[in-house]
């Protein structure tokens, strides 16, 4: 036998038992897909080279003059390109103000804060100064610290406002995290707190 009819049977007997292996033949299309499908992502992604037009040779008249060559010197530039459109790009910014008259820093943990001092159950009013014109004062001392207040209307305690001072009523607007009640102090009857 000769080499090539060896060969060829050899390749025969391969290929019956390559047959026989349980799912040789999925496998086998599936290699033959994935190669398709890399070659067609190949294609794709190839960048076509432009085709060079052919133009008819024209038989010139003339000899040609020796063309001239001119050096032409490349602008190098260090960092980013030049933008020469013209336009220079606008950038817009949202700003926004915070207005801190009568209100409390925002960014201040209530843990590590003060403010939320005095509480209307620490206050007690001692004395209201009334005057009908809307300038009346009030005195309030804090029963934990012992400190004194002297408030108008409009005056802030924490998280609480004085709202008006009655002739003898002290009305507070109390903020608790986003919602707002009123609550009152009497003067007769100051070591209770009473909602209105």
């Amino acid at each position: 036998m000769s080499a090539l009819t060896k060969a060829a049977t050899l390749l025969a007997i391969a290929g019956s038992a390559y047959a026989q292996v349980p799912g040789a033949a999925a496998k086998a299309a599936a290699k033959s897909a994935v190669a398709a499908t890399n070659a067609h992502t190949e294609a794709e992604q190839a960048v076509e080279q432009p085709k060079a037009v052919v133009k008819p040779a024209v038989k010139p008249a003339a000899k040609p003059a020796p063309a001239k060559t001119v050096e032409r010197k490349s602008l190098e530039l260090e960092g980013a390109s030049v933008d020469t459109t013209g336009t220079p790009a606008v950038i817009m910014r949202e700003t926004y103000a915070y207005s801190r008259e009568g209100r409390r820093d925002p960014y201040v943990s209530l843990l590590t804060t003060n403010e939320l001092r005095p509480t209307m159950s620490d206050l007690r009013l001692t004395g209201i100064l009334f005057d009908e014109s809307g300038h009346s004062v009030a005195t309030l001392r804090d029963l934990a610290t012992n400190a004194s207040y002297r408030v108008t209307a409009g005056t802030t305690l924490g998280r609480m406002r004085v709202s008006v001072i009655r002739l003898k009523t002290v009305v507070f607007t109390i903020d608790e995290f986003g919602t707002t009640r009123q609550d009152s102090l009497f003067l007769g009857d100051s070591t209770k707190v009473r909602g209105k």
